[in-house]
């Protein structure tokens, strides 16, 4: 194993980890929200990222069923 087949690998694991974890998406729920109410973009907008992130939430959950901790 090579050093950076090593650094590629904690790299890989650290998104996976950031990605499939429920707590950043529903983060970006809050967030998306504000952004809503502050009026930074417009409902059509918010749907279409909300639609989104609601996919990745059930992506998550699936992915947490098959990859226990």
């Amino acid at each position: 194993m090579t050093f950076i087949g090593w650094v590629l690998r904690q790299v890989l694991a650290e998104a996976e980890r950031l990605y499939y974890d429920p707590a950043v998406v529903r983060g970006e729920l809050k967030n998306l929200e504000a952004r809503l109410t502050e009026g930074t973009i417009t409902e059509e907008e918010f749907d279409r990222e909300e639609d989104a992130l609601l996919d990745r939430l059930e992506e998550v959950q699936r992915w947490t069923e098959n990859h226990p901790r």
